[in-house]
């Protein structure tokens, strides 16, 4: 059901991201570079809005698994509705702080040209109603995770992802501005609020307006309270690097710094979505007290994921020249692949501590985790900073790298034998020495050929397939079990008849 659920999950983001990408080039043409960067700011400064956020959608998530295993429906109910009142109170709050102080946030951090700043100014502030209503609809998209129906949560992240990321597109393309593209975005975050409202009727969940007792919002308050340190640090992760180069180098630089670190994360993410699914899967065993099915789920899924992360990565570092120069043109390369492949390096470190993470939080430690993302979101914010101001976007990919490897070893060092059940030998010795070595064998085959085609649209086409295709077959026979290709075989066959109709 892990595998399953996980392809689900994964389904829900690949081909948005996929649109994202594409859609790329066509933002920078209808906005040019300074309004691709404003728009990015725009989201970072947004997301920064989210460190009012008490993470409760975490919490919320380990305790409906837990009261949905055990059918407690009171106590599922009162955990739901505890947590739909604080954020449509966290939006309502964050919307009107980031509306009010929109011309000084623009001021302050924004280095924009005089005639960009109304239309920045205009998209900052419909931003805010996009925070408001963000918050509800993340929240809502729990109920069905933590019920492990990933089927229905990832139909609805596949369509309005897709749909989002085309009609910013279409808007930009036709001269909509900055104002315009986030504008569009708010329209489709409203209908994707209206469409989980109705799916969460449809899934028939019982789910009475009802007052929460002091003993349900208390345990979850406490717990997201300390699972908040590790969204606050995510924040700093995902924004601050952004934020830094756009304030210390203006948002020109900011786009060639985005653009291909946007590559990596992207990708990167959808291996993401495979691990996630443990989240649920590992509060539910724990409530059961499944202690070794626990160890085995924890093993099996850091051996495949690992061999997946670095699969991943490496096809980015391999065919990253050729794609950017194809993707967003000749220009981007020359400051833009060395960038990718500090970020891609720095983002392999960092996936490793994916999954113990989530089974750390999901076996209720999240102070550990909390407080190691802490440090590592300070951490990083101060080495961007230096590495930014030293030697442009350049600096700050290699501090992200540096700060990711000092902070991985340290994590995975502490958790593994504590918190997570297994050692640190051990997962090295069954899980990431074997990953590791089969992926980096399969590409260091693909070398040469990188060397050896030239960069054009066909040697990307080729050096892709070839690369994917290596990678797959040492995936399948050397990193997957029988019964997890047989899992595989049958998931897909289930799709090609869907995609038939």
């Amino acid at each position: 059901m892990l595998l399953r659920n996980s392809l689900w999950h994964l389904s829900g983001s690949a081909l948005p991201a996929l649109v994202a990408l594409a859609t790329v080039p066509l933002m920078i043409r209808g906005l040019g570079l300074e309004g691709f960067g404003v728009v990015t700011l725009i989201t970072s400064v947004v997301g920064y809005f989210g460190v009012l956020d008490a993470n409760l959608s975490a919490g919320s998530i380990k305790f409906l698994a837990e009261h949905h295993a055990r059918q407690d429906h009171r106590r599922f109910a009162e955990t739901f509705w505890f947590g739909a009142g604080f954020y449509s109170l966290l939006g309502l709050i964050g919307g009107l702080l980031l509306l009010a102080f929109a011309e000084s946030v623009l001021d302050h951090l924004f280095k924009v040209s005089p005639t960009l700043r109304a239309d920045a100014l205009l998209g900052l502030q419909i931003a805010a109603l996009g925070f408001a209503l963000l918050q509800i609809q993340n929240y809502l998209l729990v109920v069905p995770q933590a019920l492990q129906r990933f089927d229905r949560s990832a139909s609805g992240e596949a369509f309005f992802g897709v749909l989002v990321n085309l009609v910013s597109a279409v808007v930009a393309i036709r001269g909509g501005g900055v104002s315009g593209v986030l504008g569009a975005r708010v329209l489709v975050s409203m209908l994707n609020l209206l469409w989980l409202v109705w799916l969460m009727r449809q899934l028939a969940i019982p789910l009475q307006p009802c007052l929460p007792r002091a003993e349900v919002w208390r345990a979850l308050a406490n717990f997201s309270a300390h699972s908040w340190l590790s969204r606050s640090a995510s924040m700093l992760h995902q924004y601050a690097d952004k934020l830094i180069v756009g304030a210390l180098a203006g948002p020109v630089a900011l786009a060639l710094y985005t653009v291909p670190s946007q590559l990596a994360t992207r990708i990167l993410g959808l291996t993401y979505r495979l691990a996630a699914v443990i989240y649920p899967r590992v509060s539910a065993l724990a409530a059961t007290g499944e202690q070794h099915q626990l160890r085995v789920l924890y093993l099996d899924a850091t051996r495949i994921l690992t061999f997946l992360n670095c699969a991943v990565l490496g096809m980015i570092a391999i065919t990253g020249e050729h794609f950017l120069a194809e993707w967003v043109g000749p220009e981007f390369v020359t400051l833009g692949y060395p960038v990718l492949l500090l970020v891609t390096l720095g983002l392999l470190a960092d996936s490793l501590t994916t999954l113990p993470s989530l089974v750390n939080d999901g076996l209720g430690h999240p102070k550990i985790s909390g407080r190691f993302a802490i440090a590592r979101g300070l951490l990083g914010v101060a080495m961007v900073w230096i590495g930014t101001s030293m030697n442009g976007i350049i600096g700050a990919a290699g501090a992200h790298l540096l700060c990711s490897v000092l902070m991985t070893i340290l994590f995975l060092s502490y958790v593994h034998g504590r918190t997570v059940p297994a050692s640190l030998s051990e997962t090295l010795r069954l899980c990431w020495a074997p990953s590791v070595y089969v992926c980096g064998t399969a590409l260091l085959l693909m070398l040469p050929l990188r060397f050896s085609l030239p960069v054009s649209f066909a040697g990307l086409m080729w050096l892709s397939g070839i690369s994917g295709f290596t990678l797959l077959l040492a995936g399948w026979f050397f990193i997957a079990r029988v019964e997890e290709r047989a899992v595989l075989l049958s998931f897909t066959r289930r799709l090609i008849p869907r995609a038939s109709r």
